[in-house]
């Protein structure tokens, strides 16, 4: 059985308020800094060892009494101002939507068995087969006068398949936050798909371009396991692992759902305020829990913090993905900050049982997500005296209004290229 573990966000990180702590909560605490590629978190975290990401204030307990948690919280000379439960992360591409539904109701079975068909086997729209794609095209990737040089992306997901050719060449730097799992092996598939859409360039077998900012530099967390599963110490261990770094953009193609009027974490409010405050830019995929039209839902955790940028899928004709979520909580956060390409977008995948070829079509706010990364990485190229916040507000001013979609679907538009 799986243990319990619980986020505590911390008033500050002086001495004597960590010593208060580790008496309150009987633990060790163990800083980032002390961290190594011998020395994870996954390997100190336990009952008796706590792990302090240095750069966000965050640290991450096992088997604590959640009622002992609270009434720290209550107290305002104690050091803990809030705590959460540890969340799932997955994939955010649609065909989570799948293996959700098996999990809700054995009732739906054969309803998903013809979903999973449905998206296994569609035709790819007409005007993709001899414009596959169309993604990178309707953001103005023909007007790119800047590749990224020089700007560090770092994607958290699945990892990346470093045996694909198009990225084998490449110098890579990565890390791993899932235990007994290499981040430069991708049997998932989904990291290396979303890696491609943000960071690739030309295919290998047609010479098409289906990347953005080719020549930034990539760097890879692993924060989501072979099976598409992930937890907020692992993303929380990256990001604070990418603020050390100062890395400058940061690609969560992940989410976990919230139900409506849920307000978002304190927890992910507070991370992506301190890496704004570190000059990085954490863009995440909305979530693809609607059923458009009749039953969008609200954008999913992280992205529904207002300091982490929340993107929406659209498909080729222009209209809001079906599965894409909206910003229904506009009162207590979640609203969509803009919107890109995220149905049948054709990108890097590993060659398996699966897929005979070194590339795959894949639609969700996934897709969407990489897109975003990729534009901020010309933009940070092309105004390098910007701060991170700056250059997402360039982001927003730049995108461009769909006729006929509202702002609560898709933000203040579709990205553009200036």
């Amino acid at each position: 059985m799986e243990k319990e573990r619980y986020i505590v966000l911390l008033r500050n990180q002086e001495k004597s308020a960590l010593k208060k702590v580790e008496r309150e909560l009987q633990v060790s605490i163990t800083s980032s800094e002390n961290l190594s590629k011998e020395n994870r978190s996954f390997q100190v975290i336990d009952e008796d060892n706590s792990v302090l990401y240095k750069n966000l204030g965050v640290m991450v307990v096992e088997n604590m009494d959640e009622h002992q948690l609270a009434k720290a919280v209550q107290n305002d000379s104690n050091p803990i101002v809030y705590f959460e439960k540890e969340r799932d992360f997955f994939p955010a591409d649609e065909m989570k939507i799948i293996s959700e539904l098996k999990k809700q109701s054995a009732e739906l079975s054969d309803k998903i068995i013809e979903l999973e068909k449905f998206i296994s086997n569609k035709p790819i729209p007409a005007k993709n087969l001899v414009e596959m794609e169309w993604g990178i095209k309707s953001i103005g990737i023909e007007k790119a006068l800047y590749t990224g040089k020089g700007i560090d992306v770092c994607i958290l997901d699945t990892g990346l398949e470093m045996s694909h050719p198009d990225f084998s060449s490449r110098e890579i730097e990565g890390k791993s936050f899932i235990q007994g799992e290499d981040w430069s092996k991708d049997p998932n598939g989904h990291g290396t798909h979303c890696t491609g859409i943000s960071a690739g360039n030309l295919r290998s077998d047609t010479g098409k371009r289906y990347g953005i900012a080719k020549d930034c530099n990539l760097k890879i967390a692993k924060v989501l396991s072979d099976k598409g599963k992930g937890t907020t110490s692992s993303v929380i261990d990256a990001i604070d692992w990418a603020i050390t770094k100062q890395f400058r953009i940061l690609s969560l193609s992940l989410a976990s759902p919230v139900a409506l009027n849920e307000k978002p974490s304190v927890l992910f409010e507070t991370v992506g305020t301190r890496a704004l405050e570190n000059n990085c830019l954490i863009i995440a995929a909305a979530g693809n829990d609607s059923n458009r039209p009749s039953l969008p839902k609200p954008v999913s955790a992280p992205a529904n913090s207002l300091s982490i940028m929340a993107v929406a899928a659209i498909d080729g004709q222009m209209r809001v993905a079906k599965f894409s979520n909206g910003g229904l909580n506009p009162l207590t956060g979640g609203n969509i900050n803009v919107c890109a390409p995220g149905v049948d977008i054709f990108s890097t995948y590993p060659k398996n049982t699966k897929n005979k070829n070194y590339y795959f079509a894949l639609s969700g706010t996934s897709m969407a997500t990489p897109h975003v990364s990729g534009l901020a990485a010309l933009y940070m190229e092309q105004f390098p005296d910007l701060s991170a916040k700056e250059i997402w507000e360039m982001i927003e001013k730049n995108a461009k209004p769909i006729e006929g979609l509202k702002y609560r679907d898709i933000g203040n538009g579709l990205i553009q290229i200036t």
